[in-house]
């Protein structure tokens, strides 16, 4: 099993969270994957090699473009990182907290800056209550929730976890998805790609 100095993978896991969920730049993120990585989401199903984890995650993240994903906390040991995260939307009322729930991501460090797979972990329950929380909240502010209009595309807490994981002051997201026309997956219909997970539905 090859072996990898820390500091080599530290500067590897830096540049492609940097990259993916603080960037959004979802295209050069999935040129960090080796030709035969596989990308499991232990929902939706697996994927295999760069073109179809870009177009996984520009799928997902254009349907929903109010959600980003702050670093709560991760751990190097060897070529894993383990890392968690919150996927996040900024509450229609500027004065009250965002809206979030955790998930948890285990990724594998093939060498030369690139990965061999992730895994992603998540609950639905924890998901469905995040969405029911949403809607509510937009009705109560009086915009339009997801499937009814065009969603923010706000960025404001990134928590106070991991200096180093968020935009710089000021700046402004610019996913690779913005101003394309990528196909949105709204459901597991729209997936013509990957392998499903046997228990999933559409």
């Amino acid at each position: 099993m090859t072996t990898y100095d820390r500091d080599e993978v530290e500067s590897a896991f830096r540049h492609y969270f940097l990259t993916g969920p603080v960037g959004e730049d979802w295209v050069a993120w999935s040129r960090l994957f080796t030709e035969d990585a596989t990308y499991t989401d232990h929902f939706y199903g697996v994927f295999r090699g760069p073109k179809e984890i870009e177009l996984f995650l520009e799928g997902t993240m254009s349907f929903a473009s109010h959600v980003y994903s702050p670093l709560v906390w991760y751990n190097i040991d060897g070529a894993q990182v383990v890392y968690q995260v919150v996927n996040r939307a900024d509450h229609p009322d500027p004065a009250q907290p965002p809206i979030d729930f955790p998930s948890l991501q285990i990724i594998q460090y093939a060498g030369d800056g690139k990965w061999a797979s992730e895994e992603d972990w998540w609950i639905m329950a924890e998901m469905k209550l995040f969405n029911e929380r949403y809607v509510a909240a937009c009705k109560e502010a009086g915009v339009p929730a997801p499937g009814e209009g065009p969603l923010p595309h706000t960025r404001k807490d990134w928590g106070s976890w991991v200096d180093w994981a968020r935009l710089p002051d000021g700046a402004e997201p610019s996913p690779s998805w913005l101003g394309r026309d990528v196909p949105r997956l709204t459901s597991l219909r729209g997936f013509t790609f990957g392998t499903r997970h046997p228990t999933a539905r559409a």
